[in-house]
């Protein structure tokens, strides 16, 4: 199998080039909306790049797909595959110079607002054209969570790439010092801020043990406010927001926790945020479905729950966001290797594979019918810790997918601190977010 999938590790850090992406002379063969057929590309050989190092679970997971696509697709194609020495913001450089240099993979995963920039620099052949034929691609949109397709991965009216799974959050908690405290786990889906707080008063021992600990940033703030009816895009795309009624009515709920010595603070004075569940010092932690196959391995006690409502969140439903993985496939002057790259991105689709992902790297798949499978039912449904994250699904909004969102995320990483610091206000700080914020997308929307 080995000498069928070549496993590469590029050391070399590359960086981002400059300028428009110089993708017009390298043409664009294959774009002409016909289904990939496996004759076509018998024994062609292509380059699919990972997002993540090689070790990391989802690099893993996502080698023993494309392991299992050269061994049972019957196509002959092989697969070249390459894990980056980090992923993220290197792993996006890594592939902007490899397309301003001509010479991009075939087909690279990556999360969506990355892979948006990549497709508004002219770099990605476009989905729905390429794949309007195809009877695969046709079946996977059926099984989409509800807004990762057009929330994910479309663009000014064009989808860029296949969604494959999502790093999407819930909630842990320690059970046994809610049992101590005499507090019921968490209801399964429904409970409120008022529910939450009592359980903090009641189970925590601070500064000791605290309620809740989070690391204040746009991710691990963002979740709170999403569960409280906040919405960070506006329904046509062109408006961000991070400063809207029900944001300050979060942040000023968490706050309310730092006063009352629930929540650590996060200036250092009172030791700031660093995860706490593995010492029991926590009762309710923010958390990532890949935790689970670590919490376990080391012995931790824990369970899931999911996120609070806020009182503005009148649908009271709970809510999840995070990042959406999928594939883009490049435009090159090579058809057939783009077809054999079409065909390697569809396999990811399948439920198997899905279920083949979410076993090995804990990540949720982005496909219901996945979840609904009966392989997967019977893997998960009972696991009461991992069951969440894929109940989930249905109500996953990924975070805004506009070129340039990156960055964003990272200025609010910045800037949200400085409310728990004392540097500025809650609306001042998110203000100044939302304004910043918006002159990026406005620039992308050019």
């Amino acid at each position: 199998m080995r000498d069928l999938l070549a496993v590469r590790t590029r050391r070399n850090v590359l960086h981002a080039a400059s300028g428009t992406l110089l993708v017009a002379a390298m043409g664009c063969g294959g774009d002409d909306g016909g289904a990939p057929r496996p004759a076509d590309v018998k024994g062609v050989a292509i380059d699919f790049w990972g997002w993540n190092p090689a070790v990391h679970p989802e690099s893993v997971a996502l080698q023993k797909v494309l392991e299992n696509f050269v061994a049972k697709s019957g196509t002959e194609v092989k697969v070249n595959f390459t894990a980056p020495p980090a992923g993220g913001q290197a792993a996006f450089e890594k592939l902007v110079a490899a397309v301003s240099g001509g010479s991009p993979p075939d087909a690279s995963i990556g999360q969506h607002f990355y892979l948006s920039d990549l497709h508004r620099q002219g770099a990605l052949l476009d989905v729905e054209s390429s794949l309007k034929s195809s009877a695969e691609w046709k079946k996977a949109k059926t099984g989409l969570a509800p807004a990762t397709l057009e929330g994910g991965f479309t663009w000014k009216g064009k989808v860029y790439g296949i969604p494959v799974y999502s790093s999407h959050f819930a909630m842990y908690f320690q059970p046994e010092l809610l049992k101590r405290a005499g507090v019921s786990a968490p209801p399964a889906k429904g409970w409120t801020w008022e529910q939450f707080l009592e359980a903090q008063k009641k189970a925590a021992k601070p500064p000791e043990v605290s309620g809740y600990d989070e690391g204040f940033s746009y991710t691990r703030t963002g979740i709170l406010l999403l569960n409280n009816g906040h919405r960070f895009m506006s329904a046509d795309g062109t408006k961000f927001s991070f400063n809207s009624p029900e944001a300050l009515e979060a942040i000023d709920f968490q706050m309310s926790l730092v006063k009352q010595g629930l929540m650590r603070a996060h200036d250092g004075d009172k030791g700031g945020y660093s995860e706490k569940l593995p010492q029991g010092q926590v009762v309710f932690q923010f958390g990532v479905a890949a935790r689970v196959k670590t919490y376990r391995k080391d012995n931790v006690q824990f369970g899931t729950c999911y996120y609070p409502v806020g009182p503005s969140n009148k649908a009271k439903s709970s809510l999840t966001f995070g990042e959406a993985y999928g594939v883009g496939v490049f435009k090159t002057k090579d058809a057939k290797r783009q077809q054999a790259a079409w065909l390697a991105s569809l396999w990811t689709t399948r439920p198997d594979m899905g279920l083949l992902i979410a076993q090995e790297a804990g990540a949720p798949p982005s496909y219901t019918y996945t979840v609904d499978d009966k392989a997967f039912q019977s893997a998960f449904r009972q696991d009461a810790e991992a069951w969440p994250f894929y109940d989930l699904i249905p109500g996953f909004v990924p975070m805004p997918n506009f070129p340039g969102f990156g960055d964003v995320r990272t200025m609010g990483d910045k800037m949200i601190p400085d409310i728990w610091s004392g540097k500025a206000n809650a609306k001042q700080v998110l203000d100044e977010y939302t304004r910043l914020a918006q002159q990026k997308l406005d620039e992308a929307l050019k």
